[in-house]
């Protein structure tokens, strides 16, 4: 039996057959969606013509109260006002492109007379360079450490030029840095260095080697072989790099590759730019209010916001079909003054490209699970400065703990934590040298300060935060190592029982009840500088209970020792295994079985 005709069908049935935009709007009048259409009044009946609607017109039909309509000259023009509608009015179940500012980005402290590559993901208008975003935030770390390793970069934060007693760091005695803290290069020679690198960052390869080769023979011309041999290994090593980095596609043209992937209420777009058929740029979009839409509308939405202001390659390739794939072909051949084709992928070489793409976007989607945990530790680090009064987030926060059984064994651990995340590539164990009995707070004390001296000696930054394990007692000590170095650092002290923290031996302790984001941080690198503490004390202690065991066998050789320690799960047990146990051992038998029994149960 036929339905009734509604008021809103009867309106509907009176829209022309024009090119337009279409706005749907709820019961109280709000813009809920806008779309557009060749033709206003076919696509408007089809949302309450047709049975199998998607889940999105399911949802949009039931919500509908109103629609209004905007007459075009055509499709095009009418492509671009509902792009232009939807930045305007944000409605409900439209996609839009997401402003999203967390991404890896690569920064150039130009503000510095000797800048350096700096990870961030802060975007500001200070004038310093900005390279990204990046795909993950590895790409981004490795990125800086190759363009540092053969660009030979300064890395350091330390004040230029070092004083009379000051060494220079190790970077420089191992040919990774052209020396500027000695005098080996002026401002303006390493500037034009930095110059290529950003060069290099932006893809431009080959004017960087011309112009590192035209460098390099001027000093050669001007006798300067040792600067003339440091920018020949700077050439080697980018073109090493360049050629093992450079990405083909099979067809050498312009082209570009669009993938997409959702996830919840997002969408990712990846982009892959092919120049002359070698990869020279990745980029990221992420849509919002993407629950509703089908893959080929979020491709169609981001092909007309993306190249109203991007060069327009002859050929773009696209993971899913669009139902308006011809208009926007004929919009963008409008901008780029010539023809552009858009297509599905159509032979095995795209699907492979296009399958590289995805798996460049299953990485994205994991870092921005990433993101979100970074979020809460920015956050963290955040209150950390607030309630401790540091001029900034401690980035770098190095935390001590230390472990022993009445003195006997003792060791300490440091755990790095590099925005609020660790860095086990920077993790310490130590053997406590001055102390027998039982005194963390002096093997605090020695911990300390052997940290700040290795990396005085080795020109390094001092982290943004010191945290030692326990109360006042422990911060005394610390501090005290600290200040017998005339080191410059922040330091505080975690303890267990109220987790309260000490900033000042003499004063009250802080509680962090109301700052639990900068408190998860300070428990995480305390508890895990306590397990690497307890894991290194139970290794040495486990160690010199088999050493004592195995060792104190008269007549067993090392072959013997070795098959022991290799079989029996736990050594230190040995004393308390039967003869028949021991034999079954491999490659020990029953003699030898009888001389370990023997040794362990001799007669008194």
């Amino acid at each position: 039996m036929k339905q009734p005709e509604t008021d809103l069908q009867r309106k509907l049935a009176q829209f022309p057959l024009q090119p337009g935009v279409y706005l749907m709007k709820d019961d109280a009048g709000g813009i809920i969606y806008i779309g557009k259409a060749g033709s206003l009044r076919k696509r408007v009946s089809s949302y309450f013509q047709k049975a199998d609607l998607d889940p999105k017109t399911r949802v949009l039909v039931k919500s509908v109260a109103d629609m209004e309509y905007i007459i075009t000259d055509s499709e095009i023009e009418a492509l671009l006002l509902e792009n232009t509608l939807i930045k305007r009015h944000r409605p409900k179940y439209n996609i839009r492109l997401k402003d999203d500012k967390k991404y890896p980005y690569i920064m150039v402290k130009l503000d510095e007379e000797y800048p350096r590559l700096v990870f961030t993901r802060r975007l500001a208008p200070d004038g310093n360079r900005y390279f990204g975003p990046y795909t993950d935030a590895r790409a981004a770390r490795q990125m800086i450490t190759t363009i540092n390793t053969a660009f030979k970069l300064k890395t350091c934060s330390r004040p230029l030029p070092l004083k009379e007693h000051e060494r220079s760091c190790l970077n420089y005695q191992i040919n990774r840095c052209h020396g500027i803290c000695r005098n080996a290069m002026s401002a303006e020679e390493y500037r034009a260095i930095i110059e290529n690198a950003m060069r290099f960052l932006e893809g431009n390869i080959d004017p960087v080697i011309d112009d590192l080769s035209t460098i390099m023979d001027g000093y050669a011309a001007r006798l300067e072989y040792e600067k003339a041999a440091r920018m020949r290994d700077v050439i080697a090593d980018i073109r090493k790099i360049t050629g093992a980095q450079k990405v083909l596609a099979p067809v050498g043209s312009d082209q570009d590759f669009v993938g997409l992937s959702s996830g919840g209420d997002e969408a990712i777009v990846l982009l892959f730019e092919f120049r002359s058929g070698a990869l020279v740029g990745r980029k990221i979009f992420i849509f919002e209010n993407a629950k509703y839409s089908m893959p080929g509308e979020i491709i169609q939405a981001f092909l007309v916001e993306y190249y109203r202001g991007a060069e327009v390659p002859p050929r773009i390739v696209v993971s899913s079909d669009m139902a308006d794939r011809s208009t926007v072909a004929e919009y963008l051949s409008s901008l780029a003054s010539r023809n552009t084709v858009i297509s599905l992928p159509k032979t095995a070489d795209e699907r492979g490209i296009l399958q590289m793409v995805q798996k460049n976007i299953d990485l994205v989607m994991a870092d921005r699970e990433a993101h979100k945990r970074f979020a809460d530790k920015e956050r963290g680090l955040t209150e950390l400065a607030d309630v401790l009064g540091l001029p900034g987030p401690p980035e770098v926060i190095d935390c001590f703990d230390i472990s022993n059984i009445q003195g006997q064994y003792a060791v300490a651990s440091m755990v790095e934590f590099n925005e609020g995340v660790p860095d086990k590539k920077n993790y310490r164990r130590f053997r406590i040298r001055g102390y027998e009995g039982a005194n963390d707070p002096g093997m605090i004390h020695e911990v300390v300060g052997r940290r700040l001296q290795h990396l005085m000696n080795e020109g390094i930054p001092f982290p943004d935060l010191m945290v030692v394990d326990g109360g006042p007692a422990q911060l005394s000590r610390a501090m005290e190592a600290r200040d017998a170095l005339g080191a410059s650092v922040a330091i505080i002290s975690l303890a267990k029982r109220l987790e309260e923290v000490y900033y000042d031996p003499k004063a009250a302790p802080l509680r962090l009840d109301q700052n639990p984001a900068a408190l998860k941080i300070l428990q995480a690198a305390r508890d895990e500088a306590h397990r690497f503490a307890i894991g290194y004390h139970r290794s040495l202690r486990d160690r010199s209970m088999t050493a004592s065991v195995v060792d104190s066998i008269p007549g067993i050789g090392a072959k013997k020792k070795a098959l022991l320690l290799k079989n029996v799960p736990e050594p230190a047990k040995i004393p308390e295994m039967t003869m028949d146990e021991i034999a079954l051992v491999p490659g020990i038998g029953a003699k030898t079985a009888e001389t370990i029994y023997r040794h362990f149960h001799r007669e008194v």
